[in-house]
């Protein structure tokens, strides 16, 4: 064998053994990565979050779109329920067990959240001094365990359970898979029968672009806020002036059969913003004055052909 040849066998076999080296890694501890759950976010189809004094939340996922049952019947914040449903992906930093007695030192045996995904209890106590990480409990495994133990998980979460009903609301205007009938504002109704869109009274400078394009604005477009528990009273002048949409819906129930829904949301000028309020909800939909224009006026729809 030359020599060159017994160098490169050589150099084979120190890499070949610090490959091995890496891999096995001996003489350290192999970390093992805990999850407060084994429960897949995928697989979560309801959701009730319990808050101290805050009211209460119940969610359900319909057709893979989440709806809020109470205290509304609306359809969810998707990027919310996003975030709840990551609960069972938390890592666990540090687990330990405590007793019953001990369970107040870490508000765990009056928890602030408790919240249940699917059939499965989550509680969050307090924060921990140090870490600033946030003491949590899987109640089923628990249970079955007979243990109380605790895990600390990173605490953002808690502050998203704890937030303002109207960031769990969809800022949507229409609800997701809803198929537009009719459209009734100002002095304009378009209706939708076996021949398509018809509008009246008639305009002849609109064509079926821009009506086509004004239905695709009705869905796609996103309040930039949304207000709950809108005061109404009927000495409003406000409300009494205001002009109102009235939109029909219809809402598949299966694969056979729709439900017809109307909306009405009533126009309201508040500063800069205008406010789109369903009295039915007690819901203000806020949106700009170029949204509002997007959604009631029959815009011309640019000629892209080559002159």
């Amino acid at each position: 064998m030359s020599r060159e040849a017994r160098i490169n066998l050589v150099l084979f076999i120190i890499v070949v053994c610090l490959s091995l080296l890496a891999w096995y890694q001996p003489g350290l501890k192999k970390v093992t990565i805990h999850y407060l759950s084994s429960l897949q976010a995928d697989d979560i189809n309801h959701i009730v979050i319990e808050r101290q004094a805050i009211a209460s939340i119940k969610l359900s996922k319909h057709n893979n779109h989440w709806f809020i049952d109470e205290p509304y019947q609306l359809p969810a914040n998707s990027l919310r329920v996003k975030t709840i449903t990551a609960l069972v992906d938390k890592r666990s930093y540090s687990q330990f067990q405590v007793k019953e007695a001990e369970l107040s030192r870490y508000q765990l045996d009056e928890p602030p959240i408790s919240i249940w995904l699917n059939d499965k209890q989550f509680v969050l106590g307090s924060t921990d001094p140090i870490k600033q990480q946030r003491y949590a409990m899987n109640m089923n495994d628990n249970r079955q365990s007979g243990n109380n133990t605790v895990h600390l998980i990173n605490g953002v979460i808690f502050y998203q359970l704890r937030a303002a009903l109207d960031t769990f609301i969809s800022p949507a205007l229409l609800p997701p898979l809803a198929k537009i009938k009719s459209i009734s504002w100002l002095d304009k109704t378009l209706t939708m029968d076996d021949n398509g869109w018809r509008l009246i009274p008639e305009a002849p400078e609109v064509n079926s672009d821009s009506i086509a394009q004004l239905i695709q604005f009705w869905k796609q477009v996103q309040a930039s806020k949304v207000e709950t528990n809108v005061s109404l009273s009927i000495n409003n002048e406000a409300l009494i002036q205001s002009k109102s949409i009235v939109i029909t819906l219809a809402l598949p129930i299966n694969e056979k059969e729709d439900k017809i829904e109307k909306i009405q949301y009533l126009i309201i000028q508040d500063g800069t913003q205008i406010k789109l309020l369903r009295t039915d909800k007690s819901i203000a939909y806020w949106v700009s004055p170029q949204i509002l224009k997007l959604i009631t006026e029959f815009l011309p729809v640019p000629n892209n052909t080559a002159q």
